[in-house]
Protein backbone atom coordinates (compact mmCIF):
# COMPACT_ATOMS: atom_id res chain seq x y z
CA UNK A 1 0.00 0.00 0.00
CA UNK A 2 1.02 3.34 -1.04
CA UNK A 3 1.82 6.35 1.53
CA UNK A 4 -1.12 8.06 -0.35
CA UNK A 5 -3.71 5.37 -0.25
CA UNK A 6 -2.86 4.56 3.48
CA UNK A 7 -6.63 5.90 4.04
CA UNK A 8 -8.00 2.66 2.49
CA UNK A 9 -6.23 0.33 4.97
CA UNK A 10 -8.08 -1.70 7.27
CA UNK A 11 -8.35 -1.35 11.35
CA UNK A 12 -9.13 -4.54 12.77
CA UNK A 13 -8.40 -3.18 16.14
CA UNK A 14 -11.82 -2.62 17.68
CA UNK A 15 -12.26 1.08 19.00
CA UNK A 16 -11.47 1.44 23.01
CA UNK A 17 -15.21 3.78 23.20
CA UNK A 18 -17.10 0.58 21.72
CA UNK A 19 -16.44 -1.75 24.51
CA UNK A 20 -18.94 -1.90 27.17
CA UNK A 21 -18.06 -1.43 30.68
CA UNK A 22 -19.33 -1.87 34.24
CA UNK A 23 -20.24 1.45 36.38
CA UNK A 24 -21.89 2.17 39.59
CA UNK A 25 -25.76 3.21 39.21
CA UNK A 26 -26.77 4.77 42.48
CA UNK A 27 -31.03 4.91 43.12
CA UNK A 28 -32.47 7.33 45.61
CA UNK A 29 -35.49 5.98 47.65
CA UNK A 30 -36.95 6.84 50.79
CA UNK A 31 -35.67 4.77 53.78
CA UNK A 32 -39.44 3.72 54.62
CA UNK A 33 -39.87 2.61 50.53
CA UNK A 34 -36.15 0.95 50.83
CA UNK A 35 -37.85 -1.01 53.39
CA UNK A 36 -40.76 -2.40 51.94
CA UNK A 37 -38.63 -3.09 48.80
CA UNK A 38 -36.79 -5.57 51.19
CA UNK A 39 -39.83 -7.19 52.50
CA UNK A 40 -41.42 -7.28 48.35
CA UNK A 41 -38.31 -8.58 46.75
CA UNK A 42 -38.56 -5.79 43.80
CA UNK A 43 -37.55 -2.12 43.92
CA UNK A 44 -39.68 -0.45 41.34
CA UNK A 45 -43.62 0.65 42.08
CA UNK A 46 -45.09 -0.09 45.00
CA UNK A 47 -47.86 -2.43 46.60
CA UNK A 48 -49.27 0.66 49.50
CA UNK A 49 -51.28 3.30 47.78
CA UNK A 50 -49.97 5.44 50.55
CA UNK A 51 -46.03 4.75 49.79
CA UNK A 52 -43.69 7.23 50.68
CA UNK A 53 -43.35 10.19 48.07
CA UNK A 54 -39.67 10.25 46.75
CA UNK A 55 -37.98 10.55 43.45
CA UNK A 56 -38.95 7.23 42.49
CA UNK A 57 -42.81 8.05 42.52
CA UNK A 58 -42.28 9.43 39.38
CA UNK A 59 -40.52 6.11 37.65
CA UNK A 60 -43.88 4.22 37.93
CA UNK A 61 -42.22 0.34 37.82
CA UNK A 62 -39.21 1.72 36.70
CA UNK A 63 -36.29 3.42 38.80
CA UNK A 64 -34.84 6.88 38.48
CA UNK A 65 -30.50 6.29 38.75
CA UNK A 66 -27.91 8.46 38.43
CA UNK A 67 -23.95 7.00 37.74
CA UNK A 68 -21.73 7.30 40.69
CA UNK A 69 -23.13 10.71 42.40
CA UNK A 70 -26.66 12.11 43.08
CA UNK A 71 -27.33 15.38 42.50
CA UNK A 72 -28.97 17.13 46.26
CA UNK A 73 -31.93 17.99 44.36
CA UNK A 74 -32.95 14.47 43.83
CA UNK A 75 -32.19 13.50 47.73
CA UNK A 76 -34.79 16.42 48.48
CA UNK A 77 -37.78 15.11 46.04
CA UNK A 78 -40.60 14.22 47.74
CA UNK A 79 -41.57 14.27 51.37
CA UNK A 80 -39.36 14.37 54.52
CA UNK A 81 -37.20 11.69 55.61
CA UNK A 82 -34.21 9.81 55.35
CA UNK A 83 -33.19 8.86 52.08
CA UNK A 84 -31.40 5.45 51.12
CA UNK A 85 -28.69 4.98 47.89
CA UNK A 86 -28.94 1.45 46.65
CA UNK A 87 -25.75 0.81 44.90
CA UNK A 88 -26.63 -1.47 41.58
CA UNK A 89 -24.14 -2.18 38.89
CA UNK A 90 -24.44 -0.79 35.30
CA UNK A 91 -23.15 -1.41 31.65
CA UNK A 92 -22.18 1.73 29.66
CA UNK A 93 -21.05 1.20 26.20
CA UNK A 94 -18.81 5.11 27.02
CA UNK A 95 -18.00 6.57 30.64
CA UNK A 96 -21.00 8.70 31.44
CA UNK A 97 -20.74 11.97 33.52
CA UNK A 98 -21.02 11.71 36.94
CA UNK A 99 -24.45 12.56 38.21
CA UNK A 100 -26.13 11.75 34.31
CA UNK A 101 -29.62 10.47 35.33
CA UNK A 102 -31.29 7.46 33.18
CA UNK A 103 -34.36 5.35 33.82
CA UNK A 104 -33.92 1.79 34.63
CA UNK A 105 -36.36 -1.08 33.31
CA UNK A 106 -38.72 -2.50 36.34
CA UNK A 107 -39.57 -3.78 39.10
CA UNK A 108 -35.88 -4.83 39.80
CA UNK A 109 -35.01 -7.83 42.26
CA UNK A 110 -33.83 -6.32 45.72
CA UNK A 111 -30.80 -8.85 45.39
CA UNK A 112 -29.48 -7.33 42.30
CA UNK A 113 -28.75 -4.49 44.87
CA UNK A 114 -25.06 -4.22 45.94
CA UNK A 115 -25.23 -2.35 48.70
CA UNK A 116 -26.88 0.31 50.54
CA UNK A 117 -25.64 4.00 50.98
CA UNK A 118 -27.30 5.99 54.26
CA UNK A 119 -26.14 9.28 55.09
CA UNK A 120 -24.41 8.71 58.33
CA UNK A 121 -23.98 6.05 61.23
CA UNK A 122 -27.08 7.64 62.94
CA UNK A 123 -29.12 7.27 59.91
CA UNK A 124 -28.51 3.63 59.54
CA UNK A 125 -28.42 2.90 63.18
CA UNK A 126 -32.09 4.90 62.85
CA UNK A 127 -32.63 2.49 59.93
CA UNK A 128 -31.77 -0.78 61.89
CA UNK A 129 -33.63 0.03 65.06
CA UNK A 130 -37.06 1.14 63.23
CA UNK A 131 -37.59 -2.09 60.86
CA UNK A 132 -34.98 -4.80 62.73
CA UNK A 133 -38.15 -5.77 64.88
CA UNK A 134 -40.47 -6.03 61.83
CA UNK A 135 -41.09 -9.87 60.96
CA UNK A 136 -41.46 -9.25 57.39
CA UNK A 137 -38.23 -7.15 56.74
CA UNK A 138 -34.98 -9.48 56.03
CA UNK A 139 -32.22 -7.42 57.20
CA UNK A 140 -29.74 -9.39 55.75
CA UNK A 141 -30.76 -9.05 52.30
CA UNK A 142 -28.51 -6.44 50.98
CA UNK A 143 -25.25 -4.90 52.89
CA UNK A 144 -26.16 -1.72 54.94
CA UNK A 145 -23.10 1.37 54.93
CA UNK A 146 -23.03 4.73 55.87
CA UNK A 147 -21.71 6.26 52.86
CA UNK A 148 -23.04 9.11 51.08
CA UNK A 149 -21.70 10.08 47.40
CA UNK A 150 -24.47 13.16 47.35
CA UNK A 151 -22.53 16.33 45.38
CA UNK A 152 -24.43 20.22 45.44
CA UNK A 153 -24.30 20.64 42.08
CA UNK A 154 -27.05 19.73 39.52
CA UNK A 155 -30.71 21.29 38.42
CA UNK A 156 -34.05 19.60 38.74
CA UNK A 157 -35.36 18.88 35.63
CA UNK A 158 -38.12 21.32 34.66
CA UNK A 159 -40.11 18.56 32.91
CA UNK A 160 -40.31 15.96 35.40
CA UNK A 161 -43.56 14.37 35.24
CA UNK A 162 -45.43 10.91 36.57
CA UNK A 163 -44.95 7.90 34.17
CA UNK A 164 -47.92 6.46 33.38
CA UNK A 165 -47.82 2.52 34.49
CA UNK A 166 -48.13 0.00 32.19
CA UNK A 167 -49.29 -3.32 33.53
CA UNK A 168 -50.71 -1.94 36.29
CA UNK A 169 -51.24 -5.52 38.30
CA UNK A 170 -47.74 -6.81 37.34
CA UNK A 171 -46.77 -5.35 41.45
CA UNK A 172 -49.73 -7.33 42.64
CA UNK A 173 -49.24 -10.47 41.16
CA UNK A 174 -45.33 -10.79 41.07
CA UNK A 175 -46.02 -10.59 45.38
CA UNK A 176 -48.79 -12.81 44.88
CA UNK A 177 -46.35 -15.50 42.72
CA UNK A 178 -43.82 -14.66 45.52
CA UNK A 179 -45.65 -15.91 48.10
CA UNK A 180 -46.71 -18.75 46.00
CA UNK A 181 -42.90 -19.60 45.45
CA UNK A 182 -41.71 -19.21 48.88
CA UNK A 183 -44.00 -22.16 50.01
CA UNK A 184 -42.31 -24.30 47.51
CA UNK A 185 -39.00 -23.41 48.29
CA UNK A 186 -40.15 -23.78 51.97
CA UNK A 187 -41.37 -27.05 50.71
CA UNK A 188 -37.86 -28.33 49.55
CA UNK A 189 -36.58 -27.31 52.75
CA UNK A 190 -38.75 -29.96 54.41
CA UNK A 191 -37.48 -32.76 52.33
CA UNK A 192 -41.07 -34.57 52.41
CA UNK A 193 -41.83 -33.82 48.81
CA UNK A 194 -38.81 -33.49 46.85
CA UNK A 195 -39.96 -36.28 43.79
CA UNK A 196 -43.34 -34.24 43.24
CA UNK A 197 -42.16 -30.85 44.05
CA UNK A 198 -39.36 -30.91 41.67
CA UNK A 199 -41.55 -32.09 38.63
CA UNK A 200 -43.58 -29.60 39.20
CA UNK A 201 -41.02 -26.85 38.96
CA UNK A 202 -39.60 -28.70 35.66
CA UNK A 203 -42.80 -27.63 34.30
CA UNK A 204 -44.60 -25.03 35.98
CA UNK A 205 -47.81 -23.46 34.40
CA UNK A 206 -48.38 -20.03 33.03
CA UNK A 207 -50.83 -18.60 34.95
CA UNK A 208 -52.12 -18.50 38.75
CA UNK A 209 -54.58 -21.16 37.93
CA UNK A 210 -52.79 -23.55 35.61
CA UNK A 211 -49.54 -23.49 38.24
CA UNK A 212 -52.45 -24.74 41.03
CA UNK A 213 -53.41 -27.24 39.03
CA UNK A 214 -49.69 -28.46 38.17
CA UNK A 215 -48.88 -28.96 41.96
CA UNK A 216 -52.25 -30.46 42.73
CA UNK A 217 -51.15 -33.54 40.33
CA UNK A 218 -47.91 -33.61 41.05
CA UNK A 219 -48.49 -34.47 44.49
CA UNK A 220 -51.59 -36.58 43.58
CA UNK A 221 -52.02 -37.35 39.66
CA UNK A 222 -55.08 -39.63 40.23
CA UNK A 223 -56.94 -36.47 41.33
CA UNK A 224 -60.03 -36.72 39.34
CA UNK A 225 -61.19 -33.66 37.52
CA UNK A 226 -63.87 -32.25 39.74
CA UNK A 227 -61.18 -32.20 42.25
CA UNK A 228 -58.68 -30.32 40.55
CA UNK A 229 -61.77 -27.89 39.70
CA UNK A 230 -62.39 -27.42 43.13
CA UNK A 231 -58.68 -26.23 44.02
CA UNK A 232 -57.80 -24.25 40.69
CA UNK A 233 -61.27 -22.22 41.38
CA UNK A 234 -59.57 -21.88 45.19
CA UNK A 235 -56.72 -20.62 43.68
CA UNK A 236 -58.77 -18.17 41.20
CA UNK A 237 -60.52 -17.08 44.44
CA UNK A 238 -57.81 -16.01 46.43
CA UNK A 239 -55.79 -14.30 43.78
CA UNK A 240 -58.78 -12.16 43.05
CA UNK A 241 -59.42 -11.32 46.69
CA UNK A 242 -55.71 -10.90 47.21
CA UNK A 243 -54.82 -7.52 48.88
CA UNK A 244 -58.22 -6.84 50.38
CA UNK A 245 -58.56 -6.27 53.62
CA UNK A 246 -60.93 -8.69 55.74
CA UNK A 247 -61.37 -12.52 54.70
CA UNK A 248 -65.11 -13.62 55.60
CA UNK A 249 -65.58 -16.80 54.76
CA UNK A 250 -69.20 -17.27 53.37
CA UNK A 251 -68.44 -14.52 50.75
CA UNK A 252 -64.86 -16.65 49.90
CA UNK A 253 -67.26 -19.78 49.42
CA UNK A 254 -69.49 -17.92 47.58
CA UNK A 255 -66.94 -17.07 45.05
CA UNK A 256 -65.73 -20.59 44.45
CA UNK A 257 -69.34 -21.74 44.03
CA UNK A 258 -69.26 -18.98 41.43
CA UNK A 259 -66.55 -20.58 39.52
CA UNK A 260 -67.57 -24.40 39.60
CA UNK A 261 -70.86 -23.49 37.76
CA UNK A 262 -71.93 -26.26 35.87
CA UNK A 263 -69.43 -28.73 37.47
CA UNK A 264 -71.92 -31.11 38.03
CA UNK A 265 -73.45 -32.59 41.57
CA UNK A 266 -70.14 -33.55 43.05
CA UNK A 267 -69.29 -30.29 42.88
CA UNK A 268 -72.21 -28.76 44.27
CA UNK A 269 -72.25 -31.44 47.46
CA UNK A 270 -68.73 -30.14 48.41
CA UNK A 271 -69.94 -26.69 48.40
CA UNK A 272 -73.17 -27.62 50.87
CA UNK A 273 -70.84 -29.65 52.58
CA UNK A 274 -68.62 -26.47 53.56
CA UNK A 275 -71.77 -23.82 54.15
CA UNK A 276 -72.57 -26.55 56.80
CA UNK A 277 -68.98 -26.99 58.63
CA UNK A 278 -68.68 -23.14 58.09
CA UNK A 279 -72.57 -22.87 60.13
CA UNK A 280 -71.69 -25.74 62.44
CA UNK A 281 -74.18 -27.81 61.34
CA UNK A 282 -71.38 -30.73 60.83
CA UNK A 283 -67.70 -31.54 62.26
CA UNK A 284 -64.92 -30.79 59.97
CA UNK A 285 -64.34 -33.76 57.79
CA UNK A 286 -61.16 -35.50 57.27
CA UNK A 287 -58.47 -33.55 55.62
CA UNK A 288 -56.24 -36.65 55.75
CA UNK A 289 -54.33 -37.71 52.04
CA UNK A 290 -56.36 -39.32 49.48
CA UNK A 291 -57.83 -39.29 46.22
CA UNK A 292 -59.26 -35.58 46.74
CA UNK A 293 -56.87 -33.66 48.55
CA UNK A 294 -57.78 -30.61 46.43
CA UNK A 295 -60.84 -30.35 47.99
CA UNK A 296 -59.74 -31.02 51.24
CA UNK A 297 -56.85 -28.46 51.13
CA UNK A 298 -60.14 -26.09 49.63
CA UNK A 299 -61.84 -26.57 52.83
CA UNK A 300 -58.80 -26.40 55.72
CA UNK A 301 -58.35 -22.92 53.58
CA UNK A 302 -61.37 -21.62 53.67
CA UNK A 303 -60.67 -22.79 57.79
CA UNK A 304 -57.53 -21.17 58.31
CA UNK A 305 -56.10 -18.97 55.68
CA UNK A 306 -53.30 -17.38 57.17
CA UNK A 307 -49.63 -18.83 57.66
CA UNK A 308 -49.92 -18.74 61.82
CA UNK A 309 -52.60 -21.44 60.89
CA UNK A 310 -50.52 -23.78 59.22
CA UNK A 311 -49.13 -25.73 62.53
CA UNK A 312 -53.04 -25.68 63.86
CA UNK A 313 -54.22 -27.59 60.82
CA UNK A 314 -51.73 -30.12 61.15
CA UNK A 315 -51.88 -30.60 64.78
CA UNK A 316 -55.65 -30.10 65.77
CA UNK A 317 -57.02 -30.99 62.57
CA UNK A 318 -54.69 -33.99 61.78
CA UNK A 319 -53.98 -32.75 58.07
CA UNK A 320 -52.46 -35.36 55.66
CA UNK A 321 -48.92 -34.00 54.40
CA UNK A 322 -49.94 -33.98 50.95
CA UNK A 323 -53.26 -31.66 52.20
CA UNK A 324 -50.70 -29.75 54.02
CA UNK A 325 -48.66 -29.05 51.22
CA UNK A 326 -51.18 -27.43 48.98
CA UNK A 327 -52.46 -25.21 51.63
CA UNK A 328 -48.78 -24.16 52.29
CA UNK A 329 -48.62 -22.91 48.99
CA UNK A 330 -51.85 -21.37 48.96
CA UNK A 331 -51.05 -19.31 52.05
CA UNK A 332 -48.41 -18.33 52.00
CA UNK A 333 -49.72 -16.80 48.23
CA UNK A 334 -52.38 -15.00 50.04
CA UNK A 335 -50.38 -13.61 52.32
CA UNK A 336 -48.45 -12.35 49.48
CA UNK A 337 -44.51 -12.43 49.54
CA UNK A 338 -43.87 -8.54 50.89
CA UNK A 339 -46.39 -9.86 53.92
CA UNK A 340 -44.82 -13.53 55.14
CA UNK A 341 -42.00 -14.11 57.67
CA UNK A 342 -38.36 -12.77 56.60
CA UNK A 343 -37.26 -16.15 57.44
CA UNK A 344 -38.48 -17.69 54.48
CA UNK A 345 -36.85 -15.34 51.82
CA UNK A 346 -33.67 -14.79 53.64
CA UNK A 347 -30.69 -14.87 53.33
CA UNK A 348 -30.36 -13.50 50.07
CA UNK A 349 -29.68 -16.82 48.20
CA UNK A 350 -32.97 -17.71 48.78
CA UNK A 351 -34.69 -14.63 48.44
CA UNK A 352 -33.43 -14.86 44.88
CA UNK A 353 -34.24 -18.24 44.39
CA UNK A 354 -37.89 -17.44 45.67
CA UNK A 355 -38.30 -14.29 42.98
CA UNK A 356 -36.43 -16.86 40.41
CA UNK A 357 -39.29 -19.47 41.19
CA UNK A 358 -41.99 -17.10 40.92
CA UNK A 359 -41.55 -15.67 38.08
CA UNK A 360 -40.92 -18.47 35.88
CA UNK A 361 -44.12 -19.55 37.40
CA UNK A 362 -45.83 -16.12 35.70
CA UNK A 363 -43.72 -17.80 32.28
CA UNK A 364 -44.28 -21.37 32.68
CA UNK A 365 -40.48 -21.54 32.24
CA UNK A 366 -38.95 -24.70 33.86
CA UNK A 367 -36.85 -24.02 37.07
CA UNK A 368 -33.90 -26.62 37.29
CA UNK A 369 -33.31 -27.77 40.94
CA UNK A 370 -30.25 -30.00 42.26
CA UNK A 371 -30.51 -31.65 45.35
CA UNK A 372 -26.87 -32.97 46.37
CA UNK A 373 -25.24 -35.13 49.14
CA UNK A 374 -22.41 -32.72 50.83
CA UNK A 375 -21.40 -35.57 53.37
CA UNK A 376 -23.21 -39.04 54.94
CA UNK A 377 -22.70 -39.31 58.62
CA UNK A 378 -22.00 -42.41 60.54
CA UNK A 379 -25.73 -43.32 61.30
CA UNK A 380 -26.77 -42.29 57.85
CA UNK A 381 -27.59 -38.92 58.24
CA UNK A 382 -27.56 -37.35 55.12
CA UNK A 383 -26.28 -33.81 54.90
CA UNK A 384 -27.42 -32.31 51.41
CA UNK A 385 -27.62 -29.08 49.45
CA UNK A 386 -30.57 -27.65 47.28
CA UNK A 387 -29.21 -25.66 44.11
CA UNK A 388 -31.89 -23.49 42.28
CA UNK A 389 -30.98 -22.09 38.94
CA UNK A 390 -27.29 -23.41 39.65
CA UNK A 391 -27.24 -21.36 43.02
CA UNK A 392 -27.04 -22.86 46.15
CA UNK A 393 -29.86 -21.87 48.41
CA UNK A 394 -30.84 -24.31 51.44
CA UNK A 395 -28.68 -26.94 53.28
CA UNK A 396 -30.54 -29.71 54.79
CA UNK A 397 -30.14 -32.71 57.19
CA UNK A 398 -32.45 -35.84 56.13
CA UNK A 399 -33.00 -38.83 57.85
CA UNK A 400 -31.42 -41.56 55.58
CA UNK A 401 -33.97 -43.51 53.22
CA UNK A 402 -35.32 -46.95 54.61
CA UNK A 403 -33.86 -48.68 51.63
CA UNK A 404 -30.00 -47.28 52.82
CA UNK A 405 -30.57 -48.77 56.48
CA UNK A 406 -31.82 -51.84 54.60
CA UNK A 407 -28.63 -51.78 52.27
CA UNK A 408 -26.06 -51.11 55.27
CA UNK A 409 -27.41 -54.46 57.26
CA UNK A 410 -26.66 -56.17 54.36
CA UNK A 411 -23.89 -55.13 53.72
CA UNK A 412 -22.58 -56.20 57.15
CA UNK A 413 -25.03 -59.65 56.94
CA UNK A 414 -22.45 -60.40 54.16
CA UNK A 415 -19.31 -59.80 56.17
CA UNK A 416 -18.20 -56.47 54.76
CA UNK A 417 -17.64 -53.45 56.38
CA UNK A 418 -19.71 -49.90 55.93
CA UNK A 419 -17.24 -47.38 56.02
CA UNK A 420 -17.02 -43.50 54.92
CA UNK A 421 -14.95 -42.08 52.85
CA UNK A 422 -14.11 -38.23 53.60
CA UNK A 423 -13.60 -36.78 51.00
CA UNK A 424 -16.77 -37.07 48.88
CA UNK A 425 -18.96 -37.48 52.39
CA UNK A 426 -20.64 -40.70 50.83
CA UNK A 427 -20.69 -44.47 52.31
CA UNK A 428 -18.72 -47.30 50.52
CA UNK A 429 -18.18 -50.98 51.42
CA UNK A 430 -14.76 -52.44 52.71
CA UNK A 431 -14.45 -55.73 51.43
CA UNK A 432 -11.71 -56.80 52.98
CA UNK A 433 -8.58 -55.37 54.95
CA UNK A 434 -8.52 -51.17 55.81
CA UNK A 435 -5.80 -51.19 52.90
CA UNK A 436 -7.96 -53.01 50.32
CA UNK A 437 -10.73 -51.81 47.82
CA UNK A 438 -12.79 -49.61 48.46
CA UNK A 439 -16.23 -49.67 46.37
CA UNK A 440 -18.49 -46.27 46.77
CA UNK A 441 -22.56 -46.44 46.99
CA UNK A 442 -23.75 -43.64 45.10
CA UNK A 443 -27.55 -42.95 44.20
CA UNK A 444 -28.39 -43.45 40.48
CA UNK A 445 -30.14 -41.18 38.42
CA UNK A 446 -32.80 -43.28 37.53
CA UNK A 447 -33.91 -43.94 41.30
CA UNK A 448 -37.30 -42.98 42.84
CA UNK A 449 -39.01 -43.61 46.18
CA UNK A 450 -40.82 -46.45 44.45
CA UNK A 451 -37.78 -48.05 42.50
CA UNK A 452 -34.53 -47.10 44.83
CA UNK A 453 -31.41 -47.90 43.02
CA UNK A 454 -27.97 -47.31 43.73
CA UNK A 455 -24.60 -48.15 42.15
CA UNK A 456 -21.64 -49.34 43.41
CA UNK A 457 -18.81 -48.10 42.17
CA UNK A 458 -14.74 -49.06 42.07
CA UNK A 459 -12.25 -47.43 40.95
CA UNK A 460 -9.82 -49.53 38.67
CA UNK A 461 -7.26 -46.60 37.09
CA UNK A 462 -6.41 -43.11 36.03
CA UNK A 463 -7.05 -42.55 32.61
CA UNK A 464 -3.42 -40.82 30.69
CA UNK A 465 -3.68 -40.72 27.23
CA UNK A 466 -6.47 -41.12 24.72
CA UNK A 467 -6.99 -44.75 24.97
CA UNK A 468 -6.31 -46.93 22.28
CA UNK A 469 -8.55 -49.20 20.49
CA UNK A 470 -6.19 -52.07 22.26
CA UNK A 471 -7.37 -50.91 25.54
CA UNK A 472 -10.99 -50.27 25.47
CA UNK A 473 -11.40 -53.62 24.23
CA UNK A 474 -9.58 -54.99 27.28
CA UNK A 475 -12.10 -53.05 29.34
CA UNK A 476 -15.19 -54.07 27.06
CA UNK A 477 -13.66 -58.12 27.25
CA UNK A 478 -13.72 -57.85 31.13
CA UNK A 479 -17.05 -56.18 31.70
CA UNK A 480 -18.40 -58.69 29.38
CA UNK A 481 -16.90 -62.05 31.08
CA UNK A 482 -17.64 -60.57 34.43
CA UNK A 483 -21.21 -59.89 33.86
CA UNK A 484 -20.30 -55.99 34.86
CA UNK A 485 -19.85 -52.37 33.51
CA UNK A 486 -16.75 -50.55 32.91
CA UNK A 487 -16.70 -46.65 31.83
CA UNK A 488 -14.82 -43.79 31.84
CA UNK A 489 -15.82 -40.61 33.93
CA UNK A 490 -14.42 -37.14 34.61
CA UNK A 491 -12.73 -36.58 38.20
CA UNK A 492 -11.19 -33.09 38.66
CA UNK A 493 -8.97 -32.75 35.66
CA UNK A 494 -8.66 -36.46 35.17
CA UNK A 495 -10.26 -39.31 33.82
CA UNK A 496 -10.96 -42.64 35.53
CA UNK A 497 -11.99 -46.09 34.34
CA UNK A 498 -14.22 -47.39 36.53
CA UNK A 499 -15.81 -50.89 37.53
CA UNK A 500 -19.86 -50.70 37.81
CA UNK A 501 -22.94 -52.30 38.93
CA UNK A 502 -26.31 -50.88 39.62
CA UNK A 503 -28.10 -52.38 42.47
CA UNK A 504 -32.16 -51.91 42.49
CA UNK A 505 -32.81 -52.20 46.48
CA UNK A 506 -36.69 -52.90 46.49
CA UNK A 507 -35.94 -57.20 46.13
CA UNK A 508 -32.13 -56.99 47.74
CA UNK A 509 -30.64 -59.92 49.39
CA UNK A 510 -27.56 -60.75 50.66
CA UNK A 511 -26.29 -63.11 47.98
CA UNK A 512 -27.54 -60.37 45.09
CA UNK A 513 -24.99 -58.28 46.95
CA UNK A 514 -22.32 -60.80 47.20
CA UNK A 515 -22.77 -61.54 43.25
CA UNK A 516 -22.00 -58.02 42.26
CA UNK A 517 -19.18 -56.90 45.19
CA UNK A 518 -17.22 -60.80 44.17
CA UNK A 519 -17.47 -59.22 40.08
CA UNK A 520 -16.25 -55.94 40.54
CA UNK A 521 -13.48 -57.49 42.54
CA UNK A 522 -12.54 -59.67 39.87
CA UNK A 523 -12.75 -56.74 37.29
CA UNK A 524 -10.61 -54.66 39.18
CA UNK A 525 -8.12 -57.36 39.40
CA UNK A 526 -8.01 -58.66 36.14
CA UNK A 527 -7.43 -55.14 34.86
CA UNK A 528 -4.77 -54.11 37.47
CA UNK A 529 -6.31 -51.81 39.30
CA UNK A 530 -4.93 -49.83 42.31
CA UNK A 531 -6.07 -48.65 45.44
CA UNK A 532 -7.22 -44.64 44.89
CA UNK A 533 -7.53 -42.18 47.29
CA UNK A 534 -10.50 -39.87 48.08
CA UNK A 535 -11.57 -37.71 45.47
CA UNK A 536 -14.62 -35.94 44.24
CA UNK A 537 -16.55 -37.23 41.50
CA UNK A 538 -17.15 -34.01 38.94
CA UNK A 539 -21.26 -33.65 38.08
Amino acid sequence: MTEDKRELELDFEPKAEGKASSCELLVPIHADNFALALASGYLGGSLKGDAARDLQSYAANGLFAFSGEVPTWAILEGEDGDRVLLSLEGRVEMAAEPATMELLGGPERITRVRSAYFRDEASLANFNASYDAFPDVPMNIVELAAKWPVREAGDRPTDLQELPIEQPGRRSDLDFLGGFAAGIIDLLAESTFDEAICKFLDEPGTDIAENGRKLLLALEPRSSQVDVSIWTATIEALRSRFGKRGFDRREFLAEVEGRLADHGPEAESWVRGCQKVIDAEIDIPSLADGEKIGRRASLAIILSHEPSGLEELESNLETGPRVRALVTAAVYAFAGLSRIDSKLKSPAPRMDAVLEVGQRMATGDPVEVKIETSKTGADLTRHQVIKVAGNSVIERQVEPPAYMVMLKARIQEAGYKVELDSASGQIGIRPGSAKGEFIMVEDCSRSSPGNPIVNLVLPIATLGARPTVASLKKLMSAAWENATTVALREVGETEEVVAMASLPLATLDRDELNFHVERLLLVSTELGGKKRKGRRVKN
